[in-house]
């Protein structure tokens, strides 16, 4: 494959990864939305309603991926998108953002846009499956650190509907583009081949283990991107509060794209082992970081964030040596178990706040030693796979 062909494949999956990271703009407009008498559970339904759709569409979108051409996935998901977008911009509302915006463009889409970005990317660089992966993931991340805050200042003066109407067009167009200039991609592995099931993929035990792995490494993360400031506040750190919240999102993106780089050459279970452990640390960082100063507390935070990116990052190497006759489909269900540890992160933590004392922060954490467990088992039990540099 010619290197040019490679990177009209590279722009069109990164920039269509970086349009989907606009989820993350949605908490610079909280404080809008809240001034026009919007009530908290349907704001925070916005949050959730995308992933609970990016799930439920990795595993379909997953299972598409080993079938059908991956360009076609991708301009699935810029369907989505359009029509997401085209509704809820047209007539802004709490039921069309939550239906629309959030679920089907964000949510659909946005599952449907990972797995076939993947796949295409995968094809462009097959020995490369888990650096893509992180690649990929991270630069959706991003959206947390470049998109959040240009969208805020046009909100300032442009409204909430009108930064969302500018930006997301924008990004539409840019995506227009590069899915226009994505050359023709072949079917998936399994086009012309036998079924596989997805509820058999999910009973391989490397499989089955790194999907509750990554789905306990991920609710302490989320929570953190949503409560990190505030935890900040409680404990008289409010001057640091922005920053922390900035330590989750650049731990986020950058575990994203190291984890799966290093998934390439070191394997699986030695990330999963280490991102378990960083949690756990970074949980007993919040537990001091009230009394410690506020070194600890960003540390703490940034520690969050590489445990939830670098669960990201891993999983499109960590499907692949676990399912190497559906790695899309694997990938899929990773990514399913994934999204609903991240929907469980901020649904589960309030329920575990004692007045100011950081328990929701030790709990949450010490699902990172389960991931540990699990990581251990998968190494000491089943065996370690092919060697991580193979393609597939």
């Amino acid at each position: 494959m010619i290197s040019w062909v490679r990177l009209r494949i590279a722009l069109a999956t990164l920039v269509l990864q970086f349009t989907f990271g606009v989820v993350f703009a949605w908490g610079a407009l909280v404080p809008y939305v809240q001034a026009e008498g919007w009530p908290a559970p349907v704001i925070g339904a916005v949050f959730s309603a995308t992933p609970l759709g990016y799930g439920s569409a990795t595993v379909i979108g997953g299972w598409m991926a080993d079938r059908l051409p991956a360009r076609r996935l991708c301009w699935l998901a810029f369907g989505l998108l359009v029509i997401g977008f085209s509704v809820a911009f047209v007539a802004p509302a709490p039921l069309t953002m939550v239906i629309f915006y959030a679920f089907l463009a964000l949510g659909l889409g946005g599952g449907i846009a990972i797995t076939g970005s993947l796949a295409a990317a995968v094809h462009a660089f097959p020995r490369l499956r888990g650096s893509a992966g992180g690649v990929l993931t991270g630069v959706y991340a991003l959206g947390a650190v470049v998109q959040l805050p240009v969208i805020g200042r046009l909100a300032a003066s442009l409204g909430w509907v009108g930064a969302l109407r500018v930006a997301g067009g924008a990004l539409v167009l840019v995506s227009l583009l590069v899915l226009l200039g994505m050359p023709p991609l072949p079917g998936g592995d399994r086009a012309n081949g036998p079924p596989v099931r997805m509820a058999e993929l999910a009973r391989r035990p490397r499989l089955g283990m790194a999907i509750l792995a990554v789905a306990c490494l991920s609710p302490f993360g989320t929570y953190a991107f949503v409560n990190a400031g505030v935890f900040a506040h409680s404990a008289g750190l409010g001057r640091v509060a922005v920053v922390a919240l900035v330590a989750v999102a650049m731990g986020n993106a950058t575990g994203r794209m190291g984890a799966g780089v290093l998934a390439d050459r070191l394997g699986v279970d030695p990330i999963l082992l280490c991102l378990g452990g960083c949690e756990v640390i970074s949980g007993l960082l919040f537990a001091v970081g009230g009394e410690a100063g506020a070194a600890w507390l960003v540390l703490g935070c940034l520690g969050a964030g590489l445990g939830l990116g670098g669960a990201a990052g891993v999983m499109a190497r960590a499907g692949a040596d676990a399912a190497p006759d559906a790695p899309h489909s694997g990938f899929g269900l990773m990514f399913g178990g994934y999204a609903f540890g991240a929907l469980l992160g901020p649904l589960a933590g309030p329920e575990l706040e004692l007045g100011r004392a950081p328990v929701p922060w030790l709990v949450l954490a010490a699902l990172g030693l389960v991931a540990v467990g699990l990581a251990a088992m998968r190494r000491i039990a089943v065996g370690s796979p092919s060697p991580p540099r193979q393609g597939y």
